[in-house]
């Protein structure tokens, strides 16, 4: 669990100096280049200041020597316009002199030049921003996936942490308790007493056969090896086969009621069903309270289903949990600490198999209190005779 957190904690602070990381790049890039404009629109300013004062002084001067001559403010003098021209048309920003028609000189193309930097600064801008925009989605998709992955990992991790754990209680205490069974036989060789160990040595060696099948017939799906044998099946019939997998002592027996349609048959594989609803039986047992037991199994056929339903009035499965319960290895609370046995193949197992029979598993709460879980088949794979 700390590590698990340390992970997620870590992968919040690298996601956040990202995040903060590009933001701050854009923030600079714009800052940047609008000091770069103010330091260019007062370049040309200067530079028109500049030209603006010697082509006075030239012109003042006699500066430039030449067979053309007009008068300026009274002035006379002569001027060479040609080079002169090409003096300041040598000028980056391209600015221009103009002669009117009184022969007076002047300056212009500023204010041109001035909006043509704004005009490139606000595109810049633009570009500058989407580029952020889109390197930060960029950058939010690559974390998210990330972030996804690692809470994948970390929960497979933990399920098969689980997984482990409950095998390997579930492998134990059978065989502990059949040894013990079994040396206290050989201890104590009375006929009563022998029997009774024997009987209880048994017990514990179904238990554990059950859990390897459980373990099997998971690899199985998984591998796509089991295929469903279909035929069409009494379901009286396969009542009695789960009820048979189930081994159940007398006692938990009559605790269980039956409420099912006369002359229904389902199309289905037998063992597969009877293993699905013996796994369902087998929960409600579990999860209700000791001598608190009571178990309504019945079917119910309307709008073009029939559904098989296995009631409990045991502790339910709360709102959230009833979407992971069925996943492989999940199970409620921590290995450590879960009082019941199980290895959180049950409802998974019973999942699939009633995706391989084109069934729908439906888990719903009880009234008033446990859980109602239900296999819902589809027309075609229901008769009434």
């Amino acid at each position: 669990m700390r590590v698990r957190n340390g992970l997620r904690i870590g992968m919040l602070l690298v996601s956040s100096y990202l995040v903060l990381a590009v933001i701050w790049w854009t923030w600079s890039l714009i800052a940047y280049g609008v000091r770069t404009v103010e330091l260019e629109k007062a370049w040309l300013k200067r530079d028109y200041q500049h030209m603006e004062s010697r082509l006075s002084l030239d012109l003042v001067t006699n500066r430039y020597p030449g067979q053309d001559k007009v008068f300026w403010n009274g002035a006379s003098y002569t001027c060479a316009l040609s080079q002169l021209f090409d003096d300041i048309n040598q000028n980056e920003h391209h600015l221009q002199i103009k002669i009117d028609a009184n022969q007076q000189l002047s300056i212009f193309g500023l204010d041109d030049q001035l909006s043509a930097i704004d005009k490139r600064l606000r595109t810049n801008k633009t570009k500058w921003l989407g580029e952020g925009l889109t390197l930060g989605a960029l950058l939010l998709v690559i974390l998210g996936l990330m972030w996804s992955n690692l809470n994948r990992i970390l929960k497979l991790n933990q399920q098969q942490t689980n997984f482990l754990l409950a095998v390997t209680h579930e492998l134990k205490t059978p065989i502990a308790a059949a040894k013990l069974a079994i040396e206290t036989a050989l201890r104590k060789p009375e006929p009563a007493l022998f029997e009774r160990m024997l009987t209880l040595s048994k017990q514990n060696m179904n238990r554990l056969a059950k859990t390897m099948d459980k373990v099997l017939l998971a690899t199985r799906l998984d591998s796509n090896i089991a295929q469903p044998s279909k035929e069409w099946i009494p379901i009286e019939e396969l009542i009695d086969e789960s009820l048979n997998q189930a081994q159940l002592a007398p006692e938990l027996i009559q605790n269980i009621h039956l409420d099912l349609e006369r002359s229904l048959e389902i199309l289905a594989d037998k063992t597969m069903i009877a293993t699905a609803l013996q796994n369902l039986i087998s929960n409600s047992i579990k999860y209700s309270e000791e001598n608190c037991v009571s178990i309504n199994i019945k079917t119910q056929v309307g709008n073009e289903r029939c559904t098989i339903w296995v009631k409990d009035n045991g502790i339910g499965i709360e709102g959230p949990e009833k979407k992971m319960v069925v996943k492989k290895f999940y199970r409620v609370g921590d290995e450590h600490t879960r009082a019941r046995q199980g290895t959180g193949l049950g409802l998974y197992l019973v999942n699939q198999i009633a995706k391989m029979h084109n069934a729908q598993l439906i888990i719903e709460d009880n009234t008033p209190s446990g859980t109602s879980i239900g296999i819902s088949f589809k027309q075609q794979d229901f008769r009434m005779e």
